[in-house]
C-alpha cells in the first residue's frame, strides 16, 4: 500500500490508498511511527503535488498538546530544508502548486517545537512571497506565543491579506524579547448546555451537541460553531436597534451563535448572532451604505441563511413564525417555513 501511494498518478487510488494505511498505523495511536512513515512517503514520493497532502494529514491527525515526537529537533531540521527547498524553486521557477507544501510545513513545525520554532516563522513572515504562507505564518507564531498577531481575522489564512500582516507589532514584541502573551479567553457558555433543566434548553443542548463536533478549542481567536452568552453591551444595543423580544430574545441572550453552521445534507445553514446579525442585514434590508432596499418587508429580520437563501423573523410579533424566501429570483416571496423557533430549532438539531 505505501509502494501505491509513492508511485500512483491516479488521485483516487492514491486518496483511497492514503486513508486505509493511515488507519492501519493509527489503529495502536503509535504517532511517532505515523509520522515516521508520512513523512518517509513524503521523502520518496514521486508526485510532489501531493505532498502538500500528507503534511497536511500530519497536523491534522495528531493532537501536539498531548504527543511530543522523540526526534523533534532531527524532524525540524528535515522539514527547515524542504520549506526552503521549496522556497527556491518558487523563486526560481514561479512554482505554483496550489497551496503548497510549505504552507503545512510551517504548521507542523510550529505544532512540533513550539518557541523554538519562532526564528523560523519570522524569517517565512518576513521573507516569503507568498501571501497565504505568509499569514500562516503569522497565525502559527500567535497560536505558539498567544499574542493577538491574528486578533478579528478569519482562522483561514487563505482570507488574509497582505495588510492583515502586522509587520510593525511583530518588530515591536521581538524588540521586546519575544514575550509570552495571555492568549485569547474561552468563550463564555450559559450552564444549561451541559446541564438543561427544560424543553427549551433540552433543545439548545441537543443543537449545541451538534455544533461542538466542528468547535476548535485550540484557537479562540474566535468563537466559530460555539453558543454564546454575549457581551451585554453588545446584545443591549442589538435589541434596541430591533426591538427583538419574546422567546428569540432569550435564545440570543443565553446561546447566542458564532459562525454557527449547521450542515443538512448538501446545504449548509448559517445562524446569525449578536456579533454579526447588524451586517448580516446587508444584501437583503439594506446595502453596503446602510440605504434600505427596495422589495425588503421591514418589519423582517434575518436570522439564518442557506447558501444566501434568508431565514426571518417578524419582529413585530412577540414570538414569530420563521419564514422563508430564496434570492435572485427578483422579488422576494416570502413562505411560512417553520411555525416559530422552537419548530426551526429541531429542525436544526436533528
Amino acid at each position: 500500500m505505501k509502494d501505491i501511494i509513492i508511485n500512483t498518478q491516479n488521485p483516487v487510488l492514491f486518496l483511497d490508498s492514503v486513508k486505509k494505511y493511515e488507519k492501519k498505523l493509527l489503529k495502536n495511536k503509535d504517532y511517532g511511527n505515523y509520522i515516521d512513515e508520512i513523512t518517509d512517503i513524503i521523502e520518496k514520493n514521486k508526485i510532489g503535488f501531493h505532498n502538500d497532502f500528507l503534511m497536511s494529514r500530519i497536523v491534522k491527525n495528531i493532537d501536539f498538546d498531548h504527543f511530543e515526537y522523540p526526534e523533534k529537533d532531527d524532524l525540524f531540521e528535515k522539514l527547515k530544508n524542504r520549506y526552503y527547498a521549496e522556497y527556491k524553486k518558487r523563486k526560481e521557477t514561479s512554482f505554483r502548486p496550489g497551496r503548497y507544501e510549505s504552507y503545512w510545513i510551517v504548521r507542523l513545525v510550529s505544532l512540533l517545537v513550539r518557541k523554538d520554532a519562532y526564528e523560523f516563522l519570522i524569517d517565512v513572515i518576513k521573507s516569503d512571497d507568498a501571501t497565504e504562507i505568509r499569514s500562516n505564518a503569522m497565525k502559527s507564531l500567535s497560536m505558539v506565543s498567544k499574542q493577538p498577531f491574528d486578533r478579528g481575522l478569519s482562522k483561514d489564512t487563505g482570507h488574509w491579506a497582505q495588510t492583515d500582516i502586522r509587520i510593525k507589532e511583530l518588530d515591536a514584541w521581538i524588540a521586546e524579547g519575544c514575550p509570552d502573551g495571555s492568549g485569547y479567553p474561552p468563550p463564555v457558555l450559559d450552564p444549561a448546555l451541559f446541564n438543561p433543566t427544560n424543553d427549551f434548553e433540552r433543545l439548545v443542548s441537543r443543537l449545541n451537541e451538534k455544533l461542538k463536533k466542528e468547535q476548535d478549542t485550540s484557537d479562540y481567536s474566535s468563537y466559530d460553531n460555539f453558543l454564546i452568552v454575549p457581551c451585554e453591551e453588545k446584545r443591549t444595543e442589538i435589541f434596541e436597534k430591533y426591538d427583538i423580544r419574546g422567546l428569540y430574545a432569550e435564545f440570543l441572550t443565553r446561546f447566542s451563535p458564532c459562525k454557527a453552521i449547521v450542515t443538512k445534507g448538501a446545504y449548509e445553514i448559517l445562524l446569525y448572532g449578536v456579533h454579526d446579525i447588524a451586517e448580516n442585514q446587508i444584501g437583503y434590508s439594506i446595502d453596503r451604505d446602510n440605504h434600505k432596499l427596495e422589495g425588503w418587508r421591514e418589519n423582517y429580520l434575518v436570522i439564518a441563511d442557506k447558501f444566501g437563501d434568508p431565514y426571518c423573523i417578524d419582529i413585530t410579533k412577540q414570538d414569530s413564525e420563521i419564514f422563508y424566501a430564496k434570492h435572485g429570483e427578483g422579488n422576494w416571496k416570502f413562505k411560512k417555513a417553520y411555525d416559530g423557533l422552537i419548530a426551526f430549532l429541531e429542525y436544526l438539531a436533528k
